[in-house]
Order: C-alpha cells, then structure tokens, then sequence
C-alpha cells in the first residue's frame, strides 16, 4: 500500500471522527467543554504522547542526535516559510501570514503520524512540535499583535510541548528501564490524543457559516500557500536532508504538509486578533487537506520515502 493511499485512509479516519464532534456539539460538546478539553489536550494528553514514545524508546546516540537535527530542520524549516511570506503574503494580513507559517502539528499532524509511521515517526515528530510551539509563541505573536512586548521568552519555553519533550529526553537517556506499570498507565493516556483532538477539531464545524469559509476568495491563496506552496518547499528541503532516516523523513514531511494551526484561532482570540478569520482558516485548510495532504505525500513518497 502506498504511503499517499495510507494516509487519505488514515484522514478519512480522522475526518469521520471530526464529523462525530461535530454531531456531539449539538448537546454534549459545548463550548465551554470544548475549552475544557482542548486545555486537557494541550496541557496533559498530547504531551503524555511524546512521553510515552521516549519511555518505551531503545536510547541510542544515533537517534537523539537525529531527533537534534530534526528540531533543527523544523526551525530551518520554518525561518524559510517566514522569508517565503515577506514576499507571497499581501503586506497588513497577519493572520493569513500566521495560517501559512504555522501548521497543525499536534492535533492532526501527531495522530496521522502515529497512525501512518508509529511511535517512530511520533519519536521525531516531537522535534518539530517542539520548534512550532516555541516559534508560535514569539513570532507567531508579535504578528497577531505587532508589539514585542508581548513577546514572552518564558512562555516560548516553558509550554507543554517543550516540557514534555525535555522530560522525554531525560527519561530517554537514563541508563535504566521505567517499570511496565508506568510506562503502560501513560501509554493508555496518550491514546486518548487522537479521539479527543479530532472530536475537539470537529466542534469547529458546528454552526458553521460554510459561506463565510469557502466563499471568501483570497483566503483560498492563503490556503495554497499552506498546502501546496510551503509543502513542497518543505519536501525538497527535506529530500536535501543528507540522511537515510524514513521515520524522521516522514515526520517532517506530515508536519510541514499539515493545515493551518488552530492557534490562528486560538491566540487570535487571546490577543486580540481577527480570530473568526483565523478559525475560517482553520476550516478552509482543514478540509481542503483531504485532497492536498495525499498528493504532497505521493510527491515526498516518490523523491524519498518510496
């Protein structure tokens, strides 16, 4: 089976599992246990995923300097799409600027890399996890808001994401194996990432004005700049990558091909930006990954992962 077919199989998984949220949210799903179960997501069950990847990894000095290089490929990654968007996004629309920089690593990248690469790919794709969330808390701000003094160092650091992975790392590197009670209890917490963040995802299609999503012209360049532009940029950064690593490859590759991030919607809404816009963006990506996430796959499958 081909990698681009096992990942439109493994979408349409997640996007059934979307429409069930959205159902839920006509009684059960409200808004406020929505926010209540997407804090339970950011700050405990998607970090417990990239623990219990690193409890039950075999240490060795090959793969934490791979998962070094991929954290630094995500931020070269990134700086490229920043350069990319000085010169292909309409200068004053921040939020489109965020929607084509920052993807939707953790709620739909991280569970469509479990279920295409395993706990491999979830190994590696932490790194990029790691990089987005640090640079969605600093550059990711100062564009919604346009003032650096919203910018917090502390904040870029100490989120969920990088906790979690330095607690990985840690527990990755002991010279001791954790006892299988342990590594079990967080294990069947962190497979409840997938349901909850694709349910979560799904809300957002409730009470929807579709007309507002998919009628809006320029939010459809914002949407091939995210999907298709920046994808394939991605992938050829990453065919260049001089390794023979197709766990780390992969992960890359889904993390740079995901839709916008929900925190276009999210932080928008914290700081004051244009967050009904941002969470259109959301939509409108999202959906339109059902068609464009198979075809950079079979691209990236073709030059490195076939």
């Amino acid at each position: 089976m081909s990698i681009a077919f096992m990942v439109f199989q493994k979408l349409l998984v997640l996007f059934l599992l979307m429409g069930m949220g959205c159902f839920l949210a006509q009684n059960i799903l409200t808004k406020d246990v929505t926010r209540q179960l997407s804090k339970l997501l950011t700050t405990y069950v998607a970090p417990s995923l990239f623990v219990a990847t690193f409890l039950k990894a075999t240490f060795s000095s090959d793969r934490l300097i791979y998962l070094l290089i991929t954290i630094a490929m995500a931020f070269f990654i990134l700086i490229i799409r920043i350069i990319l968007t000085r010169f292909l996004v309409p200068k004053g629309r921040s939020i489109d600027t965020y929607a084509v920089l920052f993807a939707n690593v953790g709620f739909l990248g991280t569970p469509l890399a479990l279920a295409v690469g395993g706990e491999d790919a979830v190994f590696y794709i932490s790194g990029f996890v790691v990089a987005n969330q640090i640079m969605q808390w600093t550059y990711g701000i100062y564009l919604i808001t346009q003032d650096k003094t919203k910018v917090s160092l502390r904040s870029a650091l100490l989120n969920p994401a990088s906790i979690s992975t330095a607690i990985g790392l840690v527990c990755f590197v002991l010279p001791f194996t954790f006892p299988t009670v342990l590594t079990d209890a967080v294990s069947n917490f962190a497979q409840l990432n997938t349901p909850l963040s694709t349910l979560v995802l799904g809300t957002y299609f409730y009470k929807v004005n579709w007309r507002d999503v998919f009628c809006y012209l320029p939010a459809y360049w914002t949407a091939f700049l995210r999907l298709i532009v920046t994808s394939l940029v991605s992938i050829v950064l990453i065919w260049l990558l001089p390794l023979d690593v197709t766990a780390l490859k992969l992960a890359l590759t889904i993390a740079s091909c995901s839709p916008t991030a929900m925190n276009a919607a999210l932080l928008s809404q914290v700081y004051g930006g244009d967050y009904q816009y941002g969470s259109r963006l959301v939509l409108l990506t999202t959906t339109l990954s059902l068609i464009s996430f198979p075809i950079m796959m079979g691209v990236a499958s073709w030059l490195y992962l076939g």
